[in-house]
């Protein structure tokens, strides 16, 4: 029997009784190796003793030694990751951001854990990356964290000032392009509901009216919704929002049963996920024969932008709802819709006149 077990007057870890009689260790850094003792009965003289126990410490040392975790290097990438993790810095993002941000620091510590980070080239930077290219987001998200532990490391003076040799490195492109987003138009938005149902006819609503990722779709609370106003707090940027409540949301809104604690659930009742979510919106889009496949949840929020700035929304005010990085998005395909508007409108009135 292997683990501990009981010589006489003692208990050792990794030694087991070979045959009713001789002691043996065994462990997967020293193998199966017999100890100096040929019978479980012969205990009394002290030399015998005296030998086993030696030996025993010997075989207990490798793998004790082995198996310890040694600090890393004040110098290496597995140190700045290291104190990058437990900075305040760190520590003030969202949950979700930071469960995020922690996958690639651990694949930048598994590639270049022992690399000196100070002494690290472009070049060196850049073959991590590409290692990775097959998976475009993950390249560049790779690309991404490095230039921002450089940022932080420069703001903490262990780097010198503006040095960041990942700041210069391409973006890797995306065969056949960056995946398009797609914003639902009305038509689609109206296909989609109708004989939806219930359950779905929730989320989507909530997310076309408020403009709010899926992540944060699936928490919102009855608490947050207070008629006129739904309160959010962001998961990726923590930013606290009172999204005015559009009426058609409310009314949908206020005709449902306040079952639970969140706003939207599945079919039997319970919180969705995030990807939970997306999927049930992806099987109803792909099963309506006239609904193109690749609308999604982030298509929703981009609709919802897209309908505020045809609604001639201020900048700041999509912004006040999106953030920044999606207003411009968006943007780009609200006014190109908004501009085709125009010109056939134009064109019409042309052929009337």
């Amino acid at each position: 029997m292997s683990g501990v077990v009981a010589v006489p007057g003692t208990k050792l870890r990794y030694t087991y009784l070979s045959k009713g009689t001789y002691w043996r260790f065994r462990h997967k850094l020293t193998g199966d190796v017999p100890l100096p003792h040929d019978s479980a009965l012969q205990w009394s003289q002290q030399q015998e003793r005296s030998t086993f126990m030696e030996r025993y410490a010997e075989l207990l040392a490798i793998v004790e030694a082995r198996g310890a975790k040694r600090p890393p290097a004040r110098s290496s990438f597995a140190w700045l990751v290291q104190q990058y993790r437990r900075s305040p810095e760190f520590s003030e993002l969202a949950d979700a951001t930071q469960t995020d941000y922690a996958r690639t620091l651990d694949l930048i510590v598994q590639e270049l854990g022992e690399v000196r980070y100070a002494a690290a080239t472009r070049n060196i930077l850049k073959a991590v990356r590409d290692d990775h290219a097959a998976t475009v987001r993950k390249a560049h998200k790779i690309k991404q964290m490095l230039s921002r532990l450089y940022s932080w490391a420069d703001e903490n003076d262990l780097v010198p000032a503006g040095f960041n040799p990942a700041k210069g490195i391409k973006r890797l492109k995306r065969k056949g392009g960056d995946k398009e987003i797609v914003v639902w138009s009305d038509v689609e938005v109206e296909l989609f509901l109708k004989g939806a149902p219930a359950h779905l006819v929730t989320p989507v609503l909530v997310a076309l009216y408020t403009g709010q990722r899926r992540e944060d779709v699936v928490k919102m609370t009855w608490q947050q919704f207070q008629g006129d106003v739904i309160r959010v707090r962001q998961s990726k940027t923590t930013a606290l929002l009172d999204i005015a409540c559009h009426t058609a949301l409310r009314r949908h809104l206020d005709k449902l049963p306040r079952k639970g604690v969140v706003i939207c659930t599945t079919a039997d009742g319970k919180a969705f996920t995030p990807n939970g979510l997306s999927g049930a919106v992806r099987r109803r889009v792909e099963a309506l024969p006239d609904m193109p496949n690749n609308r999604s949840m982030h298509g929703l929020r981009y609709a919802a932008g897209s309908r505020m700035e045809e609604a001639g929304c201020t900048v700041a005010e999509i912004e006040s709802v999106l953030g920044h990085q999606t207003f411009k998005m968006v943007l780009k395909y609200a006014s190109q819709r908004l501009r085709a508007a125009a010109a056939m409108a134009k064109m019409e009135a042309a052929e009337s006149a």
